[in-house]
C-alpha cells in the first residue's frame, strides 16, 4: 500500500520546467479547442527534433543500427500521432492548417 504523499509514475518522471508548463496549464483552463491546437504545437515541435536526430545520424561517417531502429520507431510513433490528430481536426481539407501551409505537391513542370 502506498501514503498519498508518495509521488505518482508521472510525477517521478517529469522535471521541474515539464512540471511547470503542466502546472501553467492547468491554471490555464483550457478549452478543448485550445488542447488541440497544443497538441499540434507540441507536435510539430517533437517532428523538428526528431527531423534534426536525422540529420546528425546522416551526418555520421558510421551510424550504429541501434541508433537508426531507434529513430525508424520513434518516426513511425510519430506518424500515428499526426494520423490521430488529423482524425481529431477532421477531414482532409483541414492538412493545410495541420502542416501550417506546407504541403508535399508535386508540380509538372521540370
Amino acid at each position: 500500500m502506498s501514503d498519498a504523499t508518495d509521488p505518482t509514475p508521472l510525477e517521478e518522471l517529469t522535471t521541474a520546467p515539464i512540471r511547470q508548463v503542466l502546472d501553467a496549464m492547468e491554471a490555464a483552463e483550457l478549452t478543448p479547442e485550445d488542447a488541440l491546437q497544443l497538441s499540434l504545437v507540441l507536435l510539430n515541435f517533437v517532428e523538428e527534433v526528431h527531423l534534426d536526430n536525422l540529420e546528425e545520424l546522416l551526418e555520421q561517417e558510421q551510424a550504429d543500427g541501434v541508433s537508426i531502429a531507434v529513430w525508424a520507431a520513434d518516426s513511425a510513433r510519430l506518424k500515428t500521432a499526426r494520423e490521430l490528430l488529423e482524425e481529431v481536426l477532421g477531414d482532409d481539407d483541414d492538412e493545410e492548417a495541420i502542416d501550417g501551409g506546407e504541403g508535399d505537391e508535386v508540380s509538372d513542370e521540370g
